[in-house]
């Protein structure tokens, strides 16, 4: 089956999981900005984990060669399909020739749409993400954005079965991406290099996410905090890590960041509350609160327990 991309929308990668392990290597790690909202649509389009789909800024139109299912996720996301509106975090079936037209309700947040089958999109270093900046990935193996006219050929999925039951994610346990809740934070190498002062004006000051926000890092603008640290030699970073240069100004890297990087960093943004930074759109204030490390642990094993119990209550 070929997907035909007829409206790119303001900017669309196809992405999976990422080049997990091959930062060593010099290569981002990229994958999804918002993996919660991946591994959901993966899921309600009866794929499994890790299959590629497509992440879309701006609203996105595609039309469909045979019968699928599909599945739209993210920030507020809307679906269409032949101008039908249709409930996201839903399978949803899609006959030969429909249009499907799906976005998400804030600009500059991140859609996804997965269609259910086998995506024949070339691997380059493990992974079909499209990474721009490195010219690596995606439709054509060289890190291109989607554009109008794009082909992507999708095979049938054999393991669904003609009758299974549709899967829905019921509202309640869609994500929360409001920001009343502060974004929790693990200390990093050189927390101690940050005096009391700068912690406390770190954890009281509201932060505002800056124009300056792509798939490598978001830069925040807020209260200024600094380390006594005037020289260090470059090291590996980590998804969510917050440096600081010297203006103050906290940078979070993201799923496209360089492998190293020579600021001193305050620590890390939780992978429970990184793909819900993600979904932060220029203007939007966030807070954060530090937790140690082992609170952090708790919170990650619970929340995949909790993903993964909830997954098979939907079978």
């Amino acid at each position: 089956m070929k997907i035909e991309v007829l409206s790119k929308g303001l900017f669309s990668l196809i992405i999976d999981s990422g080049r997990v392990g091959r930062q060593r290597d010099g290569f981002c790690e990229s994958g999804p900005m918002d993996s919660n909202a991946y591994d959901w649509a993966n899921f309600l389009a009866f794929n499994l984990d890790g299959t590629p789909c497509i992440e879309a800024i701006g609203e996105m139109r595609l039309r469909v060669e045979e019968d699928c299912i599909i599945a739209v996720t993210g920030r507020e996301p809307t679906l269409n399909i032949d101008g039908s509106a249709r409930e996201p975090y839903h399978s949803q079936k899609a006959t030969a020739g429909s249009v499907i037209t799906f976005s998400s309700g804030l600009l500059g947040s991140k859609a996804y749409l997965a269609i259910g089958g086998n995506w024949q999109v070339p691997k380059a270093v493990g992974s079909a993400c499209t990474v721009v900046r490195e010219q690596l990935g995606g439709l054509n193996g060289q890190g291109s954005a989607l554009k109008d006219g794009d082909l992507i050929e999708v095979l049938a999925n054999t393991r669904k079965q003609d009758k299974a039951k549709m899967r829905r994610l019921p509202h309640q346990h869609i994500d929360d991406y409001g920001f009343i809740e502060s974004i929790r934070v693990i200390p990093g190498y050189q927390f101690s290099s940050f005096n009391k002062v700068a912690l406390r004006t770190f954890e009281s000051s509201s932060y505002t996410v800056s124009s300056s926000i792509d798939r490598m890092g978001y830069r925040l603008t807020g209260e200024s905090v600094t380390a006594d640290i005037e020289n260090m030699r470059s090291e590996a970073i980590h998804l969510g890590a917050i440096q600081v240069p010297g203006d103050g100004q906290p940078i979070v890297m993201m799923r496209d960041r360089q492998t190293l990087g020579g600021y001193p960093k305050l620590g890390c943004v939780s992978p429970c509350d990184i793909s819900r930074l993600a979904q932060a759109v220029p203007g939007e204030e966030v807070n954060f609160v530090f937790q140690n490390e082992e609170e952090a642990r708790a919170d990650w094993l619970l929340m995949t327990s909790r993903r993964r119990r909830l997954q098979g209550e939907i079978l």
